[in-house]
């Protein structure tokens, strides 16, 4: 009998780039034995029974994103691809060829966490990941165009995992090894329903979730309210007669992912000699830090990972860069060595009782200091035996490379390919402000710098830009003023898509309620084929 089982919509990768390698790994690690059921039929709740029940708890994890953002492109269509498993399939075969279901189902958790409560009803079910943190309160559901109640209440689970969860994960396996009732588990970096409103000094108390589903207003309020307690104080918020409560997020540090991805990952799928395109893509690829200081409102990371950036020690990093030479696939490239923010590496910042939103905007703190240790663990990391390239996957902030030109020409002779890709993502200051976003005249700025260091390179390289089209306080006149301004500044390369409201960000706030955080009403385009028109016109020629 296995401790504890991970249930997963794709096949499970023994890596540290994939949630459930790192679970596994941890829990290993810490004297638990752990099964998995992958990719489970989830219209027969037998799948879910088949390799019986667990000592401990089942673990639902859905993946390193949202399940709906994943199936759905920003025009609602569905996706015909998922790349998270094998030859990137996205429907069962093997069945009925009238029954065709997506392998994984929209809202996964609820959908997991509820097969497994009609066939082991006793058995404790843990949620976590991405997808638990930004549905943990009443959130706005893009698919379904309303406003769902906590997924807590929905999936019926025990305990739900916010942000990192090995700590948690690990800490939930020991009490119930001890005999702690999970209904009496309260730790860091949980969420559970309560009975009532929790007496804890620093509670904050959101909107009521049938506020929010009457006043879209209210979702503003609540997200800006959890964006200001940034992980440090207890939020609660009722449904009906019951409360969800969310503790203090777990603390993090350098030694924890030291350990964490110091594990000894085979980087291969644990049943299977293929790979998905996701780890196909991921293979060599390194995590230096976790957590991103930037703050952007459409972004889901700062509450998936936080936005203390905790970085590892480049020791650390340099031995998982070794280990690479036992991999059978290996030539000598490292595909990427980052995060969220590549150069926010080393800006790890000590001020625990910060209260700002983001680390550089409106000003930068003068705490926050990017670039130099990302820079000596580059020139270090490209010293170590067998190692021909490192390449960068990870974003690039454009207004930091500013701030640290030697970084730049760093990265353009050393670590690009044809293209550095980055994202000012805008370039009209009303929606840039409301996207938390760099001004336009900082990215007129950074390619004039580009260009004066591309022009003495003996390979130049190419400028490839990410643009949104359909942020909230965005009209189609800003968007030909975009494509004329991108047009002025002779960057051919552009990449373009549409904003796609997810779970738990500002930016979707926004968007639901047709207001700025200051409260001022705004433009929302929600008609699709209007965003598809600005899309086109932005990229056409």
């Amino acid at each position: 009998m296995f401790d504890v089982f991970l249930v997963l919509p794709y096949p499970c990768a023994d890596h540290p780039s994939f949630p459930e390698g790192i679970l596994k790994r941890a829990l290993e690690a810490a004297g638990f034995s752990v099964g998995v059921i992958e990719t489970p039929f989830w219209q027969d709740r037998e799948s879910f029974a088949a390799l019986g029940r667990p000592r401990l708890f089942f673990a639902v994890v859905s993946g390193p994103l949202d399940s709906v953002v994943l199936n759905y492109t920003a025009n609602r269509r569905r996706r015909r691809e998922d790349l998270y498993q094998f030859e990137g399939a996205a429907f069962f075969s093997g069945r009925p060829p009238d029954i065709k279901f997506k392998i994984r189902p929209d809202r996964t958790l609820t959908v997991f966490s509820n097969r497994l409560r009609e066939v082991f009803r006793e058995v404790p079910v843990v949620i976590g990941g991405v997808e638990a943190g930004l549905r943990c309160f009443a959130h706005y559901d893009f698919q379904e165009d309303k406003i769902r109640r906590s997924i807590l209440l929905d999936s019926r689970a025990d305990i739900l995992v916010s942000g990192n969860g090995e700590k948690q994960i690990v800490t939930i396996a020991r009490l119930l090894h001890q005999g702690v009732p999970a209904a009496q588990i309260d730790i860091p970096g949980t969420a559970r329903i309560c009975s009532g409103l929790p007496l804890a000094k620093n509670c904050l108390e959101l909107p009521a979730c049938e506020e929010v589903q009457a006043d879209p207003a209210q979702l503003l309020r609540s997200q800006l309210q959890i964006g200001q307690a940034g992980g440090q104080r207890t939020l609660a918020q009722k449904h009906a007669n019951r409360w969800v409560v969310q503790n203090p997020a777990e603390i993090y540090d350098s030694a924890d992912l030291d350990h964490i991805y110091g594990l000894g990952y085979n980087r291969r799928h644990l049943n299977s000699p293929a790979y998905s395109p996701a780890l196909r893509m991921n293979l060599f690829s390194i995590t230096a830090h976790r957590g991103c200081a930037g703050g952007c409102a459409f972004c889901s990371i700062t509450q998936s990972e936080g936005r203390r950036v905790v970085s590892r020690s480049a020791d650390s990093i340099f031995k998982e860069i070794r280990s690479l030479a036992a991999h059978p696939e290996w030539r000598g490239v490292v595909s990427d060595i980052g995060g969220a923010t590549a150069e926010m590496y080393g800006s790890d910042c000590l001020v625990a009782s910060c209260q700002r939103d983001a680390c550089f905007q409106p000003r930068q703190c003068r705490h926050f200091n990017p670039g130099e240790p990302y820079r000596e663990m580059l020139r270090q990391a490209r010293a170590l035996p067998g190692v021909k390239k490192i390449m960068l996957g990870s974003g690039l902030r454009h207004d930091l490379l500013l701030q640290n030109p030697e970084l730049l020409e760093e990265i353009l002779r050393e670590h690009c390919g044809r293209f550095l890709r980055v994202a000012p993502e805008h370039t009209e200051d009303e929606v840039l402000d409301l996207m938390g976003k760099p001004r336009f005249a900082v990215f007129e700025e950074f390619v004039a710098l580009f260009r004066r260091m591309n022009r003495g390179l003996k390979r130049p390289v190419e400028l490839a830009s990410y643009l949104i089209v359909g942020h909230p306080g965005e009209s189609r006149v800003m968007v030909q003023a975009m494509k004329e301004k991108m047009r002025a500044l002779g960057l051919k390369t552009c990449d373009a898509q549409i904003f796609t409201p997810t779970p738990g960000t500002l930016s979707t706030a926004m968007y639901h309620s047709g207001l700025s955080p200051a409260g001022k009403a705004i433009a929302v385009e929600k008609d699709i084929r209007a965003l598809q028109q600005c899309k086109d016109l932005l990229t056409g020629n």
